[in-house]
């Protein structure tokens, strides 16, 4: 698929500042905002400062630049903590047709419109998530005053629930909250908002849900170079394809978008600015080309290789029938049935991982199923089912971890056979 790398058209000038003979104010050559989109936050900063001293002298209202001034040196902060991530693949399409384009496993659930779910005209820009069991949908709905907050169903005896807004967010009255996206635990989720700490229009934000407390956690900003000063809309993880996608209008004209498709990983590493210099940091932040993020191109040629596979899933009539599973051994190296396995004590390794798995998949829909009771329970209900909730909440974790031994350890034996 063709890429398209687009670059700040800003960035091919240089931000040059003019002062005008001594004693004379200085005259800029480019506004705050065209420094922002050039990620020159610096430079920003110090128009903005002139402006606003400026502006009191005249006895002028300065709580738009203030504002803005805010969110510059907010950036600024966000742009020091960028995020090492490997982008494989970036495509510029109209933002209708995003959806589409994102091949997620069954495991993962599905995402869809709003309206298409609900066979609505209402809501066209609101999108829904709905979990592997197509028993939980967590979506985004207009309020009475046209701000869009996140909401859930559940789906229970074969109707679904009443509403039940998300809790936690401490959104303000004129927050926008959309796109949500769970992660296959049923507490991770992602979503972007249009609040006070985005620094463009929309951010994607990061939260978890809390059990004890029946809300999601306070949220994260996630950072760049995923959120920049436009808009920065989905967040999509494939957690057994091992990618990753996020959706973003920056540099985009109107309606369209670049779906921008990445490797996740595990751990969050930020670059660090006195090894690579201001210029490239702001270059990385900002994804002036995926290329500049191939730092393994092994790993980028095997996650290359799997989004091609999930491209051509739906073209490949009983594709996944010969698959018993799927395990990644490294970038290059991914197994589908025990046979693949070289090495015999890996192999019988694999049969455990494979009961813990099919353990932790059975917990984790009971403790799905709970938790959509839950949501719809009064609270003397809520209590009788909460120590229960916990104790499985317990048994999931641990599987977790032992799942994770488990694949570290078959990993280790596979590859030095």
């Amino acid at each position: 698929m063709k890429k398209s790398i687009v670059i700040i058209v800003a960035m091919c000038f240089s931000l040059s500042i003019t002062a005008q003979k001594r004693g004379k104010a200085p005259v800029y050559t480019v506004t705050p905002q065209e420094a922002m989109a050039a990620y020159d936050f610096s430079l920003a900063e110090e128009i903005l400062e002139y402006q606003i001293a400026d502006l009191k002298k005249k006895k002028l209202p300065t709580d738009y630049e203030e504002g803005l001034l805010e969110t510059v040196r907010k950036s600024q902060i966000r742009l020091n903590s960028t995020e090492q991530v490997t982008f494989i693949d970036s495509i510029v399409l109209p933002k209708n047709q995003v959806l589409q384009q994102i091949k997620l496993s069954e495991e993962c659930g599905s995402i869809m419109s709003y309206a298409d779910f609900f066979k609505t005209s209402k809501n066209n820009d609101c999108m829904l998530f709905r979990n592997e069991l197509g028993n939980r949908i967590v979506y985004s709905e207009a309020n009475k005053m046209g701000r869009l907050r996140l909401k859930e169903k559940s789906l229970i005896g074969g109707e679904w629930s009443m509403e039940h807004q998300l809790t936690g967010f401490d959104e303000e009255e004129n927050d926008n909250l959309n796109f949500p996206f769970m992660l296959s635990d049923g507490i991770t989720m992602y979503y972007a908002a249009e609040c006070e700490e985005s620094i463009g229009g929309y951010d994607i934000f990061m939260t978890r849900y809390d059990a004890d407390s029946q809300q999601f956690l306070s949220p994260e900003n996630i950072g760049m170079p995923f959120n920049s000063p436009a808009n920065d809309y989905l967040m999509v993880i494939d957690e057994f394809q091992q990618l990753g996608w996020f959706v973003t209008d920056r540099n985009q004209n109107a309606d369209m978008v670049c779906l921008y498709t990445f490797i996740p990983t595990e751990t969050r590493r930020i670059y660090n600015e006195d090894e690579i210099g201001e210029k490239r940091l702001a270059s990385l932040a900002r994804i002036a080309s995926i290329m500049d993020t191939w730092t393994d191109r092994a790993a980028v040629d095997a996650a290359k290789k799997r989004l091609e596979e999930a491209r051509n899933e739906e073209q490949c009539s009983g594709s996944k029938e010969h698959r018993d599973f799927t395990f990644v051994v490294n970038d290059s190296k991914t197994y589908y049935s025990l046979a693949s396995f070289k090495n015999l004590q890996a192999q019988q390794k694999a049969k455990v991982w494979l009961e813990t798995q099919k353990e932790y998949d059975a917990k984790g829909k009971e403790l799905s199923s709970l938790r959509s009771k839950y949501a719809t329970m009064n609270e003397v209900q809520r209590a009788q089912i909460a120590a229960q909730i916990r104790l499985i909440e317990s048994a999931y974790e641990r599987l977790a971890t032992d799942k994770l031994a488990f694949e570290k350890e078959i990993r280790h034996l596979e590859l030095n056979n």
